[in-house]
């Protein structure tokens, strides 16, 4: 089965007119946990001239619409002076469900490292981002109207809209209360209705006596505490409807604070029309398009879900299908059988939701005799893999699982990966249907059995009521990195072997970086070159007297795997000739 990611061709919520400009900008884009059911898109805007790089974020609360949008409207701009990592939804997760959070708060989960949920991938990767970045602007929108004293339930020091929020008035020598005044001051000498000016909103977190202790764990403290850079947010209101108004003030707001952090640019104009419906994209469900208030599938079979584009809104939104028993799977990333019936499958675009259609059911059937025991189905990276009771499934650290159920059986299996846990919010012991990264660290520790060869072991229970509890076992193996094959602008292929740690002579060249021979699938291993992201069979630069740092991480956690240093040397032969 084959499973097209098409997200960023489908059409968003809002169609876009934009004035792109003339000249072509170096832009490049990135996903980090490609292929996963938490995708970060990232986007690097490169200027014309030299000057400060500076980091904008949107998205990472999925019911605040007005960040993601604006910081996709900003991947659009025309960059003069200085560069720009941007990145529109944060967390794709929470914006497809328009929740603040899925299982705990992304914004509250920089204070120290975590590593209990998808979230908390998530933060690393931005941690990482943000070390590459001179300032960093944060795009949220909040209720009510902030007010330092109380007037009403809706404006108030509580509240968080219309405001631009700092930590403290100046940090060392960052003066942050006066870079965002200024600011302030611009945004509403155009804002006609008073009522909707922005305030200044200093919640002074390094404090003893702040009333705002949360934002110790908040991205815009980490920025400024950890990385010494300067940082804001910039709220808009949820009580104030015009999205686009909104939209539009916080793009100024953006680039009123670019420019205070010394970047030039230019934005793309941009209208909303009236309409909050959606066109122009299609669904397949197993091949046919998605018509309609109901659609037929057979009890048993795979459900294949794809889709394409009509049009282009520019916006690059989030799409996802979800069956209604598994509301956080997104199938047009995660294979499925269906092994037990569900009510209805739903198309949601940046969390509106577009259609739905009610499941007509082929081939019911009774429970099948369980000859020798149960046949458990699992995908393993997208593959199906049948275990039998006490069997071993086997896993190479990264690696993405999803139980699927039993196959023959009518009911609907709970299936409990002991140490695992899929939802904090019901932790009710099923396991079904939920993205697993096989990573151990992620695990209960009390639930883990080690074998005389040292490797980690799980148990996968079958606790279906009514049925015999049974189980098989899940290992997972450390992932390892043997070689890297290179190949040089002549086209010549050869080897190096891994080593992590180590300093490798190349000779000066522009090299292919094609494959990695390691002990699992390659596209769970993501390589960086200087901290910069590149893609399998892209061209990377060994120049003499440069050490080039090459970094491998896991695809699906953000941990790194290894690195090394490849020096290019003139004067000594390289392993590349050996």
């Amino acid at each position: 089965m084959k499973y097209i990611l098409c997200r960023a061709f489908l059409i968003s919520l809002f169609t876009l007119c934009l004035a792109l400009p003339v000249k072509a900008q170096q832009v490049r884009n990135y996903t980090f946990f490609e292929g996963t059911q938490y995708p970060l898109r990232v986007t690097w805007v490169f200027g014309d001239e030299p000057g400060p790089t500076i980091m904008v974020q949107g998205g990472i609360q999925g019911d605040e619409l007005s960040g993601f949008f604006t910081a996709q409207l900003l991947t659009r701009c025309k960059v003069r002076k200085g560069n720009l990592i941007i990145v529109p939804r944060a967390n794709e997760p929470s914006i497809l469900r328009r929740r603040r959070q899925i299982n705990v708060d992304l914004n509250r989960r920089f204070d120290k490292e975590y590593n209990s949920f998808y979230e908390d991938r998530l933060a690393r990767a931005i941690r990482f981002l943000i070390g590459g970045a001179e300032g960093f602007i944060h795009l949220h929108e909040g209720s009510g109207f902030y007010n330092p004293k109380y007037v009403n339930s809706l404006r108030n020091p509580k509240r968080y809209g219309q405001s631009l929020i700092i930590d403290a008035a100046v940090y060392k020598d960052l003066h942050l209360a006066a870079m965002s005044q200024r600011t302030i001051d611009k945004l509403n000498s155009e804002i006609r209705n008073k009522s909707y000016w922005f305030t200044l909103f200093n919640t002074k977190t390094f404090a003893k006596a702040t009333q705002y202790p949360e934002m110790l764990k908040s991205l815009t403290c980490y920025a400024l505490h950890e990385r010494g850079i300067p940082a804001m947010a910039v709220e808009v209101s949820k009580d104030i409807k015009d999205l686009g108004w909104k939209v539009r003030q916080q793009l100024r707001a953006t680039v009123y604070l670019l420019h205070e952090f010394g970047l030039e640019l230019d934005v793309p104009e941009f209208s909303f029309p009236k309409s909050p419906k959606g066109k122009g994209f299609e669904i397949l469900i197993n091949g046919k398009r998605l018509r309609g208030r109901s659609i037929e599938l057979v009890r048993g079979a795979p459900v294949a879900t794809s889709g394409k584009a009509v049009m282009d809104s520019g916006l690059e939104p989030a799409v996802a299908v979800f069956a209604s028993d598994r509301p956080n799977l997104n199938l047009l990333t995660a294979p499925r059988m269906a092994l037990s019936q569900f009510p209805a499958l739903e198309v949601r675009i940046d969390g509106s939701r577009q259609a739905k259609a009610n499941v007509r059911w082929k081939g019911s059937r009774p429970d099948l005799p369980e000859v020798g025991g149960p046949v458990f189905l699992c995908w393993l990276n997208g593959q199906p893999r049948f275990i039998n009771a006490g069997q071993t499934l086997q896993a190479v650290e990264g690696d993405q699982i999803i139980l699927e159920g039993i196959l023959g059986s009518s009911k609907e299996e709970i299936l409990n990966l002991k140490g695992f846990v899929a939802s904090v919010m019901v932790n009710s012991g099923q396991d079904v249907g939920h993205e697993i990264i096989a990573d151990p660290s992620n695990f209960m520790a009390k639930y883990m059995l080690k074998g005389p060869d040292g490797i980690s072991r799980y148990r996968v229970v079958r606790e279906t009521p009514g049925k015999k509890r049974t189980e098989f076992y899940l290992a997972i193996v450390p992932r390892q990195i043997k070689a890297l094959e290179f190949a040089d602008e002549d086209g010549k292929r050869d080897f190096v072997n891994w080593a992590d740690g180590e300093v490798i002579e190349l000779r000066p060249d522009t090299y292919a970086l094609e494959d990695v021979w390691s002990n699992g699938d390659r596209c769970k291993i993501q390589p960086f070159v200087d901290n910069i992201p590149i893609s399998w069979g892209e061209a990377l630069d060994v120049q003499a007297g440069k050490d080039t740092v090459l970094t491998m991480r896991h695809t699906t956690t953000f941990s790194p795997v290894g690195r090394m240093v490849l020096k290019g040397t003139d004067y000594l032969q390289s392993s590349l000739e050996q």
